[in-house]
């Protein structure tokens, strides 16, 4: 896969490993998990470079600099101009996933080009299996000239995300419990009185619905409002959770995932597989790591626990659903009318002028918040190749994705096409 030669099939070599001082020296030193296995230097080193420069040729960039942009990475690519998705050597993976947002990965394997005020860069994504230590395989790509003015940009933009947070569409009684289970629950004057009350100092959320209808944005909401305030907020997503039961002591690693340091919020994305209904999924241990896991945390300064599922909730494990663990249970459903009409109010003026916000909303009935924003991006596609605002082409072409491109017209175009005499 990697231009050197595949470092998977190098990593199996168990004479490779032996071979490499540095790797056996971490092994020795305990600085692995067991069942985890480094890659060797050398094959570490060699496969960066080739990802590296797949990624500088792929935007362009003529001296690159690797970057992991930690908790910047959402603020630029949210706000970054997509290029292109490219191949690394050759090979491109897609990820094809229903309501992917923008700062997903549209690749497991590839790269993509970004443009932010006049800076180019570039982010490598490349998916290894979860039992090799690969750190650094997933990194964006900036020309050393541009280093300073990025950073300087991801600095300025995660501060206006955290400055002003923007409230996600859901219905107020929603938004109003959202709130008071979490961010209110952290107040220090809250959190005092609970604890002179003998209350629990610790709180669990659990966020369910299809997928597309809001749950995200909830999260990111909370989220920015807690790091506005200087408390911690931490994401557990699937795979840290994976790692974690693979670990040599998973219960210990399964409990650190619950810390936190002081007060604040820890979000655990679709942990499906710990929370489903033991008597409807084969037989594990699953949930009865997590759920120990959970009950073993003594917390002292507050926290709150969300957790999101597109898992219904007759098929989460009750025991995971009782008080005390989980104290408060809030539905994201497909929006009605009123959330729509303010979901499409939030939209461009000049789209609302030219379709209506009633008319949109009328016709998105039964859509998710994701479904109604694809449509609106097919909207300014249109727009971007017509010069006119074609609310039905759009709702066409969204059908046609939806229901598969065998029957369409060779002359019907898809998406941004440009015209062929420069001209709309």
């Amino acid at each position: 896969m990697i231009s050197d030669g595949s470092s998977l099939r190098r990593a199996k070599s168990s004479e490779c490993i032996a071979q490499d001082i540095w790797s056996a020296n971490l092994f020795a030193a305990g600085s692995y998990p067991c069942g985890m296995t480094p890659l060797p230097t050398a094959v570490y080193q060699a496969d960066f470079h080739a990802l590296l420069r797949a990624a500088a040729d792929a935007a362009g960039i003529a001296d690159p600099v690797a970057i992991d942009a930690e908790e910047f990475e959402e603020a630029l690519l949210e706000t970054a101009i997509p290029g292109p998705v490219r191949p690394i050597d050759g090979v491109l993976l897609r990820r094809w996933e229903m309501n992917r947002g923008k700062t997903s990965s549209p690749v497991h394997y590839g790269c993509r080009a970004y443009r932010l005020d006049g800076i180019r860069f570039a982010r490598v994504w490349s998916s290894l299996p979860l039992d090799r230590m690969t750190w650094g395989y997933n990194f964006a790509v900036v020309d050393r000239a541009d280093y300073p003015a990025l950073f300087r940009a991801a600095v300025r933009l995660r501060r206006a995300k955290t400055a002003n947070p923007i409230e996600p569409v859901m219905g107020e009684a929603e938004r109003r419990a959202l709130w008071q289970n979490t961010v209110a629950f952290l107040e220090p004057a809250n959190l005092h009185r609970v604890k002179e009350y003998g209350g629990r100092a610790k709180r669990g959320l659990l966020l369910t619905g299809p997928p597309g209808n809001g749950k995200t944005s909830a999260c990111r909401w909370i989220r920015a409002e807690v790091e506005r305030r200087g408390w911690q907020a931490k994401t557990v997503s699937p795979d840290d959770y994976q790692a974690a039961r693979r670990d040599c002591n998973p219960a210990k690693a399964v409990k650190e995932l619950f810390q936190a340091n002081g007060r604040g919020v820890v979000f655990f994305d679709d942990l499906d597989i710990a929370i489903r209904d033991r008597d409807t999924v084969k037989e594990t241990d699953d949930q009865a790591v997590f759920l120990s896991a959970l009950d073993g945390i003594d917390v002292t300064e507050g926290v709150v626990y969300v957790f999101t599922t597109n898992c219904p909730v007759e098929l989460i494990d009750p025991a995971f659903r009782r008080p005390g663990r989980i104290d408060l249970t809030l539905h994201f459903p497909k929006p009605d009318a009123a959330l729509r009409a303010e979901l499409v109010g939030r939209w461009h003026a000049d789209i609302r002028a030219a379709v209506g916000v009633e008319q949109i909303s009328t016709d998105t009935n039964g859509l998710s918040f994701a479904e109604i924003e694809e449509l609106k991006n097919l909207l300014v596609l249109r727009f971007l190749d017509a010069g006119g605002w074609d609310w039905n082409w759009a709702k066409g072409q969204f059908h046609d994705n939806r229901d598969g491109l065998a029957d369409r017209k060779a002359d019907r175009p898809f998406g941004f096409v440009a015209p062929a005499n420069g001209k709309h």
